[in-house]
């Protein structure tokens, strides 16, 4: 649990570069950075790990499951906003809900694993704490740019940051009752990220040409999960 923390605190790190950049020159390869993340993520990392552990079925429910959840939350944050200030917060909240849903499952990978051997538990607390800083980064970016103070894109991320020790805990509840679960959950969050990158993230990154930033960011996580592997 100690070292879900810390790993959820890497959430918060990343919100807190944001307000060490120029966000408005930087922000469409934010964006591509996004997008590049999500996608590496989701292929490389969730979808195999969900496919291992439980199968197609398994995968196809849970990614169906999370495209849903994040249909719904888009239709309840209303329509897109023609006001650029109002576009940038509905993306952050997007995000916001994308990232809780990734964070949660990883956080339980690292308390089942951690149920199983110490030592991968600390391997997987590790993984998950690198690449939970960018993931603060683009999640505090867009709600920055979309009007909200410091102090509550900070409360936001700390909040977010306990997602990961929160999911820890249920992991180590269900590997010894209800593990079947995890693989659908694992898929859920891939769904939900690729809903925001083929709905949300690319079509801004296209209009803003920013997609150098989602080569950046995909060989970014391609390499650090390759590291870590």
């Amino acid at each position: 649990m100690s070292l879900s923390l810390i790993s959820g605190a890497g959430t918060l790190l990343g919100a807190v570069m944001v307000f060490c950049l120029p966000l408005e020159k930087v922000m469409p390869y934010l964006v591509g950075f996004a997008a590049g993340v999500m996608s590496a993520v989701s292929f490389l990392e969730i979808i195999p790990a969900s496919l291992q552990l439980g199968g197609a079925g398994a995968l196809f429910l849970g990614g169906s499951a999370g495209i849903l959840l994040l249909f719904l939350a888009d239709i309840f944050l209303g329509h897109p906003a023609v006001n650029l200030r109002a576009s940038y917060k509905r993306l952050g909240w997007l995000l916001f809900i994308g990232i809780a849903l990734h964070d949660f499952p990883e956080g339980m990978a690292i308390g089942a694993g951690g149920s199983v051997a110490a030592e991968l538990g600390i391997f997987l607390a590790l993984a998950v704490g690198i690449h939970n800083v960018p993931e603060g980064l683009i999640n505090a970016a867009p709600l920055r740019l979309g009007g909200l103070s410091p102090a509550t894109i900070l409360r936001l991320n700390a909040l977010l940051s306990l997602v990961t020790p929160a999911g820890t805990f249920f992991g180590l509840f269900l590997a010894h009752r209800f593990h079947l679960l995890i693989p659908p959950l694992l898929a859920l969050a891939a769904g939900a990220m690729l809903y925001l990158v083929a709905k949300e993230l690319t079509p801004r990154m296209m209009r803003k040409k920013g997609a150098a930033g989602f080569v950046i960011g995909f060989l970014t996580l391609t390499a650090l999960l390759l590291h870590i592997h």
